[in-house]
């Protein structure tokens, strides 16, 4: 009797099942999905379309049916194996179950018992008679994080608390180890090899995850551990591949080789146990089937999101992390977009696999003048034979499309470049088109997605609660959020720890300023202030009140000019800029882009400003006509104004740790390349000062380097020196994202300019992908203080909420996470001096930024190099792009 395992890509059988769940889907020509469990216990889906003539057939839960011409399909955007009716597809009721299905012997599994080595991580022998299996030691009781009965459901202490739940516990996991075999061996030649070997290995890997329904992993090229056992060979590309048994490994959480598979057959594990309940892209993107929002235009949806991160701790604890938010969907094809007159290049868009039998997700390049049923030499045939030939495309439909309008485009998918029509597409909606094509749904939206502390919590539990008992590794979920495997930290952040005039202290930027006024005024503040004619008396008012705001904060301009422009042509704005090159700084005021886009005859005098002066190394403040008369912004740009021409608004008081200097990094890298395309970096005192920035971009075709990333590194010391005469003892490099390069030759051509940096530690800013903090009153969650963190206990990692009361915040905050990759600092100063760094942004003197100034100082730049508001390579003082 056939069963799951029989099930083949492409194949058609007869099998006989018990149904278990019927779900009604409809969308798109979906139907409904019918859930099966088959002989032997496993899960089998049949997914029924529209057209089939099946598609009202009225199911029984519980009931076995005989399924006759049941096709598998593996579908990719939900991750699994399933079947769905073909041309004569019978269904036939059965009274009870077949007769294997009876028989209690074939439910029978022997529990073996490992004699591994107690300090060994593998076996050497082929031999499986000491494994025992996942599936049966799931049923043995074994205890969780919590030891077993304890992740019930108990009554919540109040506190703080990070948006993460325990799942249970794998001190180790036994797991068979395979090598794949290649009969003639694989032509790296092919094209059909995407990532080479890896990627090959790791498409392998899924393959036989599919096959044997338990999650398998790869262990290098050509190598991969496996849950539970596998069996028969694959066929990929035309390739071959045989699993050859090399014995019993057993993965320990405490052995940094072994963690990262131990996460990913985790994440699987999880993907599969939340299989057929939600649309699942990826662990960090699992949707519900119904959407949460729908336009009233009808033409965006907005289903609700969920992105896990998977943690498996030293000492064994599994922590599932949730974040909460929405997917945005569009409801009409690419085309109608381009029909309506919206610019297509630079937009994302997707198959819509309602119509298009193959996913795919790039961005339009161009629109292309070749026709869908017109040939393309390089490929022989036109786009619609094509369509028609593989199949992705419904033959009905492609005569409708090739009859109509069809808006064809040049698609870069990442790994290739393809020629698509839009009208099988539709586009990935960011939040700037949806405020350009339903700007009331944009706002709803925006309501909808700031989620309370208390309703993200209350979601991110019922979500967890779906996820039930995973079926490979028996892992299972509390229900509720846990700090277990963390240390809570908190920052005293009502202290007076900011540095204004005369040395007096404050809270918060406003505060001190409006009192104590700046630190420190610019030597020389020469202003010029320039501005529409059209708008000369608002701007003039403007100016009056800017002036009057530094005179408040005892940084008076020591000299000021105002000059009216014209609107027209950039050519004009360029003269307007070379007017200032005599000054310290400019003011200017641009109309705003909304008006602008009514305007065609009138340029943006905004990026012609930016370039001109940049290039010059004068510092620009803009400001839109529309913000002349918010009083709120006054203080934000005159305190912005006074460091950008040489002045410090405040500095840090007193820094946790003994630390000299931090550099702030942020690196250009391409993931779809894996190369480095260029750097900013910054120099930051101790006490929160700039002292010099500088920028790198790469021309075509050159590569980023260590050796480079360390040149920038010296060349900013090289400033520290000249400044204080002194080499710093102590320096604290924060990188803005992941060390894509290799942390330990980057340590190690760092520890060659000992004379530079005699000691350094090496420190990762993550801004995605962590769990939210709240506080647990006894009854709600609410918002928790900024300062609030959490130290792992046996890792080198921290959350901080550098956001959050008292001040008030929309939604919940989002944390930062640290990862220290070099050096002897403890987590916990690392994650306070980071605090005050964040309070050290002279932009925004009423509410605190997320990030610490090292990093977002150093994005800053980059985006404004990339813009050309910059110079590439020169080293630049001050804070121009603030």
């Amino acid at each position: 009797m056939n069963t799951r395992e029989e099930i083949t890509d492409g194949e058609q059988l007869t099998i006989e099942l018990r149904a278990t769940e019927i779900i009604g889907i409809h969308k798109g020509s979906l139907a409904r999905k019918v859930l099966f469990e088959d002989a032997d216990g496993a899960e089998v889906p049949l997914v029924i379309f529209e057209s089939n003539d099946c598609a009202t057939f009225d199911w029984d839960e519980g009931r076995w049916y005989r399924l006759e011409g049941a096709e598998g399909n593996y579908y990719e955007n939900w991750d699994e194996l399933q079947l769905v009716p073909s041309w004569d597809f019978e269904i036939v009721p059965l009274d009870g179950p077949p007769a294997a299905a009876s028989d209690p012997t074939n439910l029978t599994s022997t529990a073996e018992t490992s004699d591994t080595a107690p300090n060994s991580t593998e076996s050497t022998e082929a031999d499986e008679s000491d494994f025992q299996p996942a599936s049966d030691v799931r049923q043995t009781g074994q205890t969780t994080a919590d030891g077993g009965a304890a992740l019930a459901q108990q009554s919540l202490a109040p506190g703080n608390y990070l948006l993460h739940f325990p799942l249970g516990n794998l001190s180790q996991l036994d797991v068979h180890k395979y090598e794949l075999d290649v009969p003639g061996g694989l032509d790296p030649s092919d094209d059909d090899l995407d990532n080479g070997v890896l990627g090959f290995t790791a498409r392998a890997a899924a393959r036989f995850r599919y096959q044997s329904e338990a999650p398998v992993t790869t262990n290098g090229p050509l190598r991969v551990y496996a849950v539970d056992k596998l069996h028969e060979n694959l066929s990929i590309n035309g390739y071959t591949v045989r699993p050859v048994h090399q014995g019993i490994a057993t993965l320990e959480p405490q052995s940094f080789d072994d963690q990262e598979p131990l996460r990913e057959l985790v994440k699987q594990d999880v993907k599969a146990s939340l299989r057929g309940k939600y649309v699942i892209n990826a662990i960090n993107s699992i949707v519900e089937f119904a959407p949460q929002l729908k336009a009233t235009s009808g033409d965006f949806t907005a289903a609700r999101e969920y992105k896990c991160r998977i943690w498996v701790d030293s000492d064994g604890t599994v922590i599932c992390g949730v974040n909460v938010g929405f997917r945005l969907a569009s409801t009409f094809s690419a085309a109608e977009y381009v029909h309506r007159g919206y610019e297509i290049e630079g937009v994302s868009v997707e198959h819509d696999t309602d119509v298009y039998d193959n996913s795919g997700t790039g961005t339009v390049t161009e629109l292309a003048d070749t026709g869908y049923t017109e040939r393309v030499p390089e490929m022989g045939s036109s786009i619609a034979e094509y369509h028609d030939q593989s199949g992705y495309v419904e033959e009905d439909l492609i005569k409708s499309v090739a009859a109509g309008e069809p808006v064809m485009a040049h698609i870069d998918y990442g790994s290739f470049s393809g020629l698509q029509a839009l009208d099988y597409c539709r586009i990935v909606p960011t939040l700037d088109q949806l405020k350009i094509v339903d700007p009331d749904f944009h706002e709803r939206f925006q309501r909808s997605a700031r989620l309370t502390p208390d309703e993200r919590y209350s979601i991110a539990t019922s979500f967890v609660k779906s996820l039930g008992m995973t079926p490979a590794l028996g892992l299972e979920p509390a229900t509720q959020p846990s700090n277990t495997c963390y240390d809570e930290l908190t920052v005293n952040t009502r202290s007076n720890n900011l540095r204004f005039g005369s040395g007096q202290t404050a809270s918060y930027g406003a505060r001190g300023l409006e009192n104590h006024g700046v630190h420190q005024s610019p030597e020389s503040f020469d202003l010029l202030t320039v501005y529409p004619e059209q708008y000369k008396e608002g701007s003039r008012e403007f100016v009056r009140r800017l002036l009057s705001k530094l005179n408040d904060y005892d940084a008076n301009a020591t000299r000021l000019n105002q000059e009216t422009y014209s609107l027209g042509s950039e050519f004009a704005y360029t003269q307007v800029a070379e007017q200032a090159t005599e000054y310290d700084g400019v003011v200017a005021v641009v109309p705003d882009q909304d008006w602008l886009k009514t305007q065609p005859d009138i340029d943006d005098p905004y990026p012609e400003f930016k370039r001109q002066w940049g290039q010059e190394k004068l510092p620009s403040q803009m400001i839109q006509v529309s913000n002349l008369d918010e009083e709120s912004y006054l203080g934000n740009i005159a305190s912005g104004l006074v460091a950008k021409c040489g002045g410090i608004p405040w500095r840090i008081h007193e820094v946790p740790g003994q630390t000299d200097v931090f550099i702030g990094l942020d690196v250009t890298y391409d993931p779809a390349t894996g190369q480095h395309l260029g750097a900013s970096a910054n120099v930051v005192l101790a006490d929160g000062t700039i002292l010099a920035s500088q920028s790198v971009s790469l021309q075509s075709g050159e590569t980023f380097e260590i050796d480079d990333i360390v040149d920038i590194i010296k060349n900013l010391l090289s400033v520290y020196l000249r400044e204080e005469d002194d080499t710093p003892r102590h320096v604290i490099i924060h990188r803005d994202g992941q060390y894509y390069l290799d942390v330990d030759e980057l340590a190690e051509r760092l520890d060659q300019a000992a004379e530079l940096i005699p000691k350094f530690d090496l420190v990762e800013i993550r801004k995605s992908g962590n769990p939210r903090i709240a506080n647990y009153t006894g009854d709600t969650f609410e918002v928790a203080n900024k300062g609030t963190g959490f130290v792992a206990q046996h890792a080198d990692h921290a959350y901080l909420a550098t956001t959050g009361d008292p001040e008030r915040v929309p939604g919940t905050p989002r944390p930062i996470r640290l990862v220290k990759r070099h050096g002897s600092t403890d987590l916990e100063t690392l994650a306070k001096q980071a605090y005050w760094l964040s309070e050290a942004h002279v932009g925004s003197i009423s509410r605190s930024t997320r990030l610490p100034i090292t990093t977002y100082y150093a994005d800053r730049c980059a985006e404004h190099a990339r813009k050309g508001y910059l110079l590439s390579g020169e080293l630049i003082r001050g804070v121009p792009y603030v």
